[in-house]
């Protein structure tokens, strides 16, 4: 795809139609490698992204790394228990300094032995006598911005990037409101989906409008006629009362699991947070080319939960995951099948996908007339 066919394809979705009248984003927008190195820089380089459970970083030393959206990074606790983020390259050859997670007392590169300090100083460059003008101070992992919002951390590529918080009162209100201190983080699972990142955050966002086709233990678990969607500036909240009547679909307290309601909002780009009951999970859609994204699903249940709770609990999260990868993968089926180009939203239920597209759609614009629609050569696989 040129720069100029991608700035075209960029243009036409109409992010000023109202829902009624509007078209969803092409079909291209799923499909090619173009779209992916553009929202690379345009959407995940500039935004705010969930990192890790705060309880994984309790410790000095302690530290997560990962990738997303193009960008490695890593969050820690350095020795003095600050928290910190720095960009997860080694400023010698670009490795990552920094797999998985755990307790360390540095950051040592696999390739060439240089070693970091927690802080992003440089400590050790082996056998670099002779470079001349060498400055250790300006060798350092380059910072990132760092966040706790209750249990989250988040990360941000431009150390300078606007606070998260005041961006997402309303949704942290509620999630306190909800008791989401007494959450203790269990772990995480992912699935490799064969799908564009998009197209899982278009399903989740639809309103509910798929749940009583495609989820029939969850449908049994809310009041869907109660169902509501509502948005913000940078995202939206999804929420439901459980189900008051016993369901034959299911076999277990459908009131217990959902409790006082179910909360499903979605930060953008790409994060799902869930609480409803004693359990909050998270998901990250993180996109590995383009069509393909691999989701982390993060777990908290509140202190106390019985284990039998939990494991039935997350096996009926797996069976919903399942269920929505297959779709999805159909769904991807049949944007590249050429059959296809777009489609319309559903009113009533589907504003939530609305207002997703419509902030890619401004944050692809803004690039593109920025850089002339010209795209980097490289895609940077998240893998």
């Amino acid at each position: 795809m040129t720069a100029d066919e991608l700035r075209d394809q960029v243009l036409r979705f109409d992010i000023d139609a109202p829902i009624e009248g509007a078209w969803t984003v092409p079909a291209s927008w799923y499909t090619e490698p173009a779209f992916a190195r553009l929202e690379q820089r345009a959407v995940f380089a500039k935004s705010w992204h969930f990192v890790a459970a705060a309880e994984q970083l309790a410790t000095p030393g302690s530290f997560v790394a990962g990738r997303d959206g193009g960008f490695p990074w890593v969050v820690l606790r350095d020795r003095q228990g600050a928290l910190r983020g720095l960009h997860n390259v080694c400023r010698h050859k670009a490795a990552e300094v920094a797999v998985g997670c755990g307790v360390t007392e540095r950051l040592s590169c696999p390739y060439h032995g240089w070693t970091y300090d927690l802080d992003g100083r440089l400590r050790t460059a082996p056998r670099t006598g002779g470079i001349r003008a060498f400055d250790r101070s300006e060798m350092s992992l380059r910072p990132l911005a760092v966040e706790q919002l209750g249990p989250f951390i988040f990360a941000h590529p431009d150390p300078n990037a606007a606070p998260l918080a005041p961006a997402l009162t309303e949704l942290t209100r509620r999630l306190a409101a909800s008791g989401w201190e007494r959450a203790r983080y269990l772990g995480c699972r992912t699935w490799d989906v064969a799908c564009n990142w998009k197209v899982f955050a278009d399903n989740y966002l639809d309103g509910g409008y798929h749940i009583s086709v495609l989820h029939p233990s969850l449908d049994a678990q809310l009041d869907m006629s109660a169902y509501r969607t509502e948005l913000f500036d940078r995202y939206s909240i999804q929420s439901s009362p459980a189900a008051t009547e016993d369901d034959a679909r299911i076999d277990f307290d459908a009131q217990r699991r959902i409790g006082a309601g179910a909360i499903y909002a979605w930060v953008y780009p790409n994060l799902a947070i869930n609480r409803y009951g004693p359990v909050l999970d998270t998901n990250r859609v993180v996109p590995v080319g383009a069509d393909r994204c691999r989701v982390i699903f993060d777990f908290w249940f509140d202190e106390g939960t019985d284990q039998a709770f939990i494991d039935r609990s997350q096996e009926q999260t797996a069976l919903t995951q399942d269920e929505d990868v297959r779709i999805s993968e159909s769904v991807q089926v049949g944007l590249a099948s050429g059959s296809y180009d777009r489609g319309r939203f559903a009113p009533s239920v589907e504003m939530g996908v609305h207002h997703f597209q419509r902030l890619i759609a401004a944050d692809l614009r803004k690039a593109v007339e920025r850089e002339g629609g010209v795209a980097p050569a490289v895609w940077a696989d998240t893998e």
